[in-house]
Parts: C-alpha cells; sequence; structure tokens
C-alpha cells in the first residue's frame, strides 16, 4: 500500500525495541476469529493481480502488527527458542497474531485461486477477469507514481532510468515467457515454482506491489491459481501438493531472506526503488491487454463485450482507488512523500 512506505521508518524503530507492546492482542475467541477472518480478505486480494495483500492489512488496521512480526523473526527469537523460553518467544512473536491470521491467509488465497481459476477458463470470463486485473494495475501504477519525489534535475533522470529499466526488464520477461510458453507457463519445473515464490512473497513488504502481478510477469500465475482444483483431482492430487508445498517454502524463504533487505532499500533509496516497481507494472500491461481485449470470442456482440471490458478497467481501477483512500484516511496521512 502508497502510504505503508511513510511509516516504514517508524515501524522499523518499533520492530527494534523489545520492550515496545504489540500493537494487535488476541485475547479471545472472537478476536481469534475477526484477525482469522482478517487473513482471509488478505489472502484473497492477494490472489488478484494490482492488489497487495499489505494493502488489505493497512485498511484493517494489521499492518504494524504484520511488520512488526515479520521483522521479530529475527537472532533474539532463535536465542529464546534454543533457551526453551518457549512463552517469551510467542509473546516476543506475538503467536496468537500468526496463529489466527496465517490459516487465514492460506484459506482466502485457496479459495480465491478456485474462483480465478474458474474465471480464467472461459473464454469471455477471462476477458473480463483480464480487464478488471488490468485496471487494477494501471490505478496501482498511477498510485506509485504519485509518492515519487523526484524535485532536482538529476533525480528526474535517475527516476526516467529506473522506470525504463523496470519496463524493459517486465518486458524482456514477458518476451520470454511467449517464446517458451509450453515451458515456462504451462508446466513450470518446481525449482522455478521456488524461485517465483521468493520473489512474489516481497510484494508483501513492498508497498502498491501485487505478488499476483509478479507472478503473472513470471509467466506462473495460471499454473498456481489452478492448484487448489488440481489438490482435489485424485490423478493429480500428489503433484499439486508437492508443488504447493514448495511454493509455500519459497515464499517462507523469501520472507526471511528479502525482508529486511528490502525495507532497508525503501528507508534509502525509496524514490529509485518506487520507479522501478512502476516500470515493472507498466511493463505488465501489454499481456494483460492482449488477453483482454485482442480476442474475438462474441462475433455476433463483440461490441457488447468490448464496452463491458472497458466498463470493468474503469470499474477496477476506481476500486483500487478507494481502497488506497481509504487506508489514507485510517492512517491520518495523505498520499505525499515526507
Amino acid at each position: 500500500m502508497l502510504v505503508e512506505i511513510n511509516s516504514i521508518k517508524t515501524l522499523k524503530k518499533k520492530a527494534n525495541v523489545p520492550e515496545k507492546k504489540h500493537p494487535v492482542k488476541i485475547q479471545t475467541p472472537l478476536d481469534f476469529i475477526i484477525n482469522a477472518l482478517k487473513g482471509v480478505l488478505m489472502g484473497i486480494a492477494d490472489i488478484v493481480p494490482g492488489v497487495s495483500g499489505g494493502t488489505i492489512a493497512l485498511v484493517m488496521g494489521i499492518y504494524d502488527q504484520l511488520i512488526i512480526t515479520i521483522t521479530r523473526v529475527d537472532t533474539h527469537l532463535l536465542k529464546l527458542v534454543g533457551k526453551r523460553q518457549i512463552a517469551n518467544a510467542a509473546t516476543h512473536l506475538n503467536l496468537p497474531f500468526i496463529i489466527s491470521l496465517v490459516p487465514g491467509i492460506l484459506t482466502g488465497i485457496l479459495l480465491m485461486s478456485a474462483i480465478a481459476s474458474s474465471l480464467l477458463e472461459g473464454d469471455t470470463s477471462s476477458q473480463f477477469t483480464f480487464a478488471a486485473f488490468f485496471g487494477m494495475i494501471v490505478a496501482s501504477a498511477y498510485l506509485v507514481i504519485e509518492m515519487i519525489e523526484a524535485k532536482t534535475r538529476r533525480s528526474k533522470v535517475i527516476v526516467l532510468l529506473c522506470i525504463a529499466l523496470g519496463l524493459l526488464g517486465a518486458l524482456a520477461i514477458n518476451q520470454i515467457q511467449a517464446g517458451n510458453n509450453s515451458a515456462a507457463t504451462t508446466t513450470p519445473s518446481r525449482i522455478y515454482i521456488f524461485l517465483c515464490a521468493t520473489i512474489a512473497i516481497c510484494a508483501m513488504i513492498l508497498p502498491g506491489i501485487s505478488g499476483s502481478m509478479i507472478l503473472m510477469i513470471l509467466g506462473v500465475y495460471h499454473h498456481l491459481v489452478k492448484l487448489p482444483k488440481k489438490i482435489l483431482d485424485a490423478g493429480e492430487q500428489s503433484s499439486a501438493m508437492i508443488e504447493l508445498g514448495i511454493f509455500i517454502c519459497g515464499a517462507l524463504f523469501g520472507l526471511m531472506l528479502f525482508s529486511r533487505i528490502l525495507k532497508w532499500l525503501l528507508t534509502h533509496y525509496r524514490h529509485p526503488l518506487l520507479a522501478t516497481l512502476t516500470g515493472v507494472m507498466l511493463g505488465a500491461l501489454p499481456v494483460l491487454f492482449n488477453a483482454a481485449f485482442q480476442r474475438k470470442t462474441l462475433q455476433e456482440t463483440d461490441g457488447v463485450v468490448q464496452f463491458g471490458l472497458v466498463g470493468s478497467v474503469i470499474l477496477a481501477a476506481l476500486i483500487m482507488f478507494m481502497i488506497t483512500r481509504k487506508a489514507t484516511t485510517l492512517t491520518g496521512g495523505k498520499n505525499t512523500n515526507q
């Protein structure tokens, strides 16, 4: 979420102070259920390209706790576990928050994956789905651009170069995926799935970036959203569960490996990083545009379909703006740099 950037330093300081109380406490069964439902919404958002689970976490008031929990997976936690001080370790990590949120996130991911898989199977439904994704990513790119500060000529040149770098990188990946469609997007190797998960999980920390959008650029989105259905298929169940496990391991690995690096980059090189990410988002648009607008499925009602697709783009973009403004209101800030 865009306004997340403005509080990165504050959140980092909070996370590094051991005596600081956790902002979210799970004390009753109702608290547990509510937090789990928030996790479900985050999981649903993580499957929609252009929407970040971090955005939903901020809107629902648990983003601070999420960042603190991630940063508290540290050497101090390992020392507590090594000394078998399990109660202290659980308090340090806010374990009730984790064990209520994570199952909810996984549930939301599985549910939305099944829905997305069904929508992408039909010609017309897939066109409208891609159109909505297109609108959300356009809105996300615009909102990220709003956060970039470039007052001097030098900073403007750097921002433009970073946008170009991100754009060219995304377009290059798209071309590679298009040239190796059968190998990369239909049946990706398990090593590639692990690597994609490692990269995509960074979207939970980076502001305004969708993990699903990254998976789409990397060419594995279609394959991964089909896993829930495959798990229910006896013939493909074993393979699908292995791939899902590999993806989860890759995500955990990426979270532990890159969380502090990404936070450091946001603190010290925020604007070049945001510019690069803007380019990446813009680079994803041609693929979505072609998927939504270039196919002729219902010849007799093609004009109606195209009109509906444009409406889907606009509606999805407006939803993204509404979510952003809501998050900005809740944090008491504006989408401006501090």
